[in-house]
């Protein structure tokens, strides 16, 4: 039987980040693997559906391109080129990962991993293994509701819809969270007809309610139909379509549905962690502040635990359950955690959210500045969005959000700002580059600070 110091259940961008982080803290680590290496978010999730979306941003650039005095003419999608682009990535990120585990020394175990024991895992077709620690980075998979099934090929899941190869006349997505929105602003730009159905009463139900609001009506000047609280009562398939028959809204005819109502939690096949002492609730592994479960050498990290799904956020985790295991003894801070969402404007944040700001400090001060406002934006033709600051009178930052283009980058500053518990005034004495859209958040600061320079 071989022995590490650390076995890792799940290569995503939590297990493969905490494999080489521990190896190269000297503790001899193995990761095994059911799948392909890299998770989710490298086959299925952050990088494909990014991929797609970028070449989708460079035809609305090129659709966009009479604006800046530049005639393109028709233009054409290759989109089994596109596809092949995004598998191409993805091999080669996949690849890399690969490399890296071979440079740090990391055993890659391919097959499904059950803990047998507090300090022993069975792997089909590799045998045991002995760990003296153990993290299980198991991850999730897309979850459907009660009475919508998954075909792979006509209703999708959101790995499914990343293996078709060509663009259905019309696609009907179940549930206005992230990840359907973004696949809406996808097939929108591609040339699908697009309805969003949401159970809530808005779309992105994380965010506040005024982004919300702005995405809707964005959506809804491109074409894409939204029904929010709605649900799906049946679905009859027909010749060459689907029939979805909603309840509170007229029936919707389409090619193909995608359903994107969440994930659920992939531990209910590694093993009787129950028999183990360890604690699930709802499929998720109960773990404490140091991410250790009952057993204090087991870590749990990621999407099988409580938290926000995101990858950042394994990674996150498994860097912390390492340290950990190290000794040093060091508690994640979910708070300042960005949310990064790809859709045309993109959508970003940190910490809280306004509504929610306002109900726990009733002295809350928010600011905000528009992009129109911004020189960079201006010349991108890029006007539409704002950046948001939410503060208390002491001038912490509670919160931050940013509804325009470059939202996802942009949101890394307010992030270390709020990390390293900045200031807002001493945040809008920083000096930003011009012409950049980064501007935006000294202004927005500035504005809180009641000083605004190219504001009202």
């Amino acid at each position: 039987m071989t022995k590490y110091d650390l076995a890792i259940i799940g290569s995503g961008p939590g297990g493969y980040i905490a494999a080489i982080y521990a190896s190269r803290h000297k503790l001899k680590t193995c990761v095994i693997e059911k799948d392909l290496i890299g998770g989710t978010c490298l086959n299925r999730g952050c990088i494909p559906t990014k991929s797609l979306l970028a070449s989708a941003s460079v035809l609305s650039t090129i659709k966009e391109s009479r604006l800046h005095g530049i005639e393109t003419g028709a233009c054409k999608v290759d989109f089994s080129r596109m596809v092949s682009r995004k598998d191409e990535i993805v091999k080669r990120l996949r690849t890399g990962v690969e490399t890296l585990f071979r440079a740090n020394s990391i055993a890659l175990v391919k097959g499904a991993a059950a803990i047998d024991s507090p300090d022993t895992l069975k792997v089909d077709g590799a045998g045991e293994i002995s760990a003296k620690n153990i993290i299980i980075a198991s991850g999730a998979k897309p979850a459907a509701p009660a009475n919508v099934k998954f075909d792979g090929h006509d209703i999708l899941s959101s790995d499914d819809i990343l293996d078709i190869r060509s663009i259905p006349k019309s696609l009907v997505i179940i549930g206005g969270g992230v990840i359907g929105c973004e696949f809406a602003g996808l097939y929108n730009s591609l040339g699908s007809r697009v309805a969003i159905i949401e159970y809530t009463d808005r779309l992105i139900p994380a965010q506040s309610r005024e982004v919300s609001k702005k995405l809707e009506l964005s959506f809804r000047r491109r074409g894409i139909d939204i029904f929010t609280s709605s649900a799906v009562e049946s679905i009859a398939k027909r010749p060459g379509s689907l029939m979805i028959t909603l309840s509170g809204a007229r029936p919707l005819e389409t090619e193909k549905i995608l359903v994107s109502v969440g994930r659920t939690p992939v531990t209910g096949s590694i093993g009787d962690l129950a028999a183990l002492g360890i604690e699930t609730i709802t499929g998720r592994i109960v773990v404490d502040e140091y991410l250790r479960t009952h057993l204090k050498n087991i870590y749990a990290i990621g999407d099988c635990i409580d938290g926000p799904l995101l990858a950042h956020k394994a990674s996150y985790d498994g860097v912390i359950a390492v340290d950990n295991i190290l000794g040093k003894m060091r508690r994640p801070d979910y708070s300042n955690v960005p949310s990064c969402i790809w859709t045309e404007p993109q959508i970003a944040s940190v910490g809280m959210r306004e509504e929610d700001a306002k109900a726990a400090f009733p002295d809350v001060k928010i600011a905000k500045f528009p992009y129109l406002g911004c020189g960079k934006a201006a010349l991108m033709g890029q006007g539409e969005g704002f950046a948001k600051v939410i503060g208390d009178p002491r001038g912490r930052i509670l919160g931050l959000e940013i509804f325009g283009a470059g939202a996802c980058e942009l949101i890394a500053e307010g992030v270390l700002a709020r990390t390293a518990d900045l200031g807002i005034e001493e945040w809008s004495r920083v000096v930003h580059g011009h012409p950049t859209l980064s501007e935006i958040w000294q202004e927005a600061a500035r504005a809180f600070c009641d000083i605004p320079i190219h504001g009202v």
